[in-house]
């Protein structure tokens, strides 16, 4: 199965990154096929447009976003890598979620009702959150995983989901950190 990281860090010295390598380590240690769409590397534009001239239900079609479309339609498994900003994902993350997962590639409307589209892939979400996990469920209610596993993947039909939260980062310690990253990387290498 062919995988797709979907990486959104700005800083090639951050945990995140860390992450993402320890991530790419154990899916070429363990043979699975990988690509990587590092968002901030690539310049990527989160801006959604559409007007007159580019309507919503065209976006399907974009052509600044073709490649990032097939990219996704060949993975079996999209992995996503990103930290927790205001109980969210970052900008250029969402914007891609609004530019890329559109109608007519993502989902579609059966009547008033949406049809997710992905329903043959699955997905891996591994988060940083400077909260402790306590806090995280406690007090937001895990806000910020029930949107985007409930909100977005599963409607667009990705029911197989996985999640991995590293909480608690902005008062960890490198060993900590470290446990973390060999986490990571042994559930990259199951398939």
């Amino acid at each position: 199965m062919n995988a797709l990281i979907i990486y959104a860090h700005p800083n090639p010295k951050s945990f995140n990154h860390a992450v993402l390598d320890q991530v790419k380590k154990g899916l070429k240690d363990s043979n699975q096929t990988f690509e990587v769409i590092d968002l901030y590397a690539d310049g990527f534009n989160p801006a959604l447009v559409y007007n007159e001239e580019i309507r919503r239900s065209d976006l399907a079609n974009d052509v600044e976003t073709a490649r990032y479309r097939q990219m996704v339609k060949e993975a079996g498994r999209l992995i996503f890598i990103y930290p927790v900003w205001w109980y969210g994902l970052p900008a250029i993350l969402k914007g891609f979620i609004d530019r890329v997962f559109v109608s007519g590639f993502a989902y579609t409307s059966k009547g008033t009702r949406p049809q997710g589209l992905f329903t043959d892939k699955s997905a891996w979400v591994v988060y940083t959150i400077d909260s402790p996990s306590w806090f995280v469920k406690l007090f937001r209610k895990s806000v910020e995983w029930k949107v985007f596993k409930n909100a977005i993947l599963n409607f667009c039909g990705i029911k197989q989901v996985k999640k991995t939260m590293l909480a608690g980062v902005k008062n960890s310690y490198p060993a900590g950190r470290q446990k973390w990253l060999e986490l990571v990387y042994r559930q990259a290498t199951v398939h």
